[in-house]
């Protein structure tokens, strides 16, 4: 599915999130970056059969960018990129040695119950940065969806204080709550003009409460 791997010189928190997302997109690998250049990645990506590469990339610490790229030799390209307010590990969630899932399955992407119109445009969008599929959620469980997608892992959008958030399920580790990791995010964009800021957002909410 996808080829994770980070910028330059990553820190330890950054290697763990690469580490957390192997976890949850299925056949994806993490890979140590060392002194590779994107095309480099790019080439390392279509010899292993992925379609996307995806580059977490660091700002004092901790990933502040996570960088979607097509791997196609007849049209490489950037797809989109997600701005974080910061993440939220597995271990940190109280959940370790989660398996990595080998066997082949769909990524599903869908919301939150009681979510708004924003939220829904995220989940399609990030099933497109990530080659999944996005499934409404309605008001049917997760299980629910687990089981008509044949699937595991799912990733729900969710509502956040400050932007939205994505969160990840692991149905085959536990039913009963996500198993992360968390990643908060504060502006999407995509490579067709496609965007999302979150402190937008709340000037256009501030402007349509104040005319109201």
């Amino acid at each position: 599915m996808m080829l994770i791997t980070t910028s330059h010189r990553p820190t330890r928190r950054t290697r763990s999130f690469g580490h957390d997302l192997e976890r949850v997109f299925p056949g994806s690998l993490y890979l140590t970056r060392g002194k590779k250049t994107v095309k480099d990645l790019l080439m390392e990506a279509y010899d292993r059969n992925y379609e996307r590469l995806l580059i977490i990339n660091v700002w004092k610490g901790n990933p502040l960018k996570m960088t979607f790229i097509r791997v196609n030799p007849e049209g490489w390209g950037y797809l989109g990129y997600l701005y974080l307010h910061g993440i939220k590990l597995q271990r940190e969630m109280g959940f370790r040695n989660v398996r990595p899932i080998r066997e082949e399955m769909p990524f599903v992407v869908t919301t939150a119950k009681r979510v708004g119109i924003d939220h829904t445009a995220f989940a399609q969008v990030f099933a497109e940065l990530t080659g999944g599929k996005f499934v409404p959620r309605g008001n049917k469980s997760l299980e629910t969806i687990a089981d008509r997608n044949n699937t595991d892992v799912i990733g729900v959008v969710e509502n956040y204080p400050r932007g939205m958030a994505v969160n990840f399920h692991r149905l085959d580790v536990t039913k009963e709550r996500a198993v992360g990791p968390l990643i908060l995010v504060k502006i999407w964009l995509m490579e067709d003009g496609r965007r999302w800021d979150y402190k937008e957002a709340l000037q256009q909410r501030s402007g349509q409460s104040k005319a109201l």
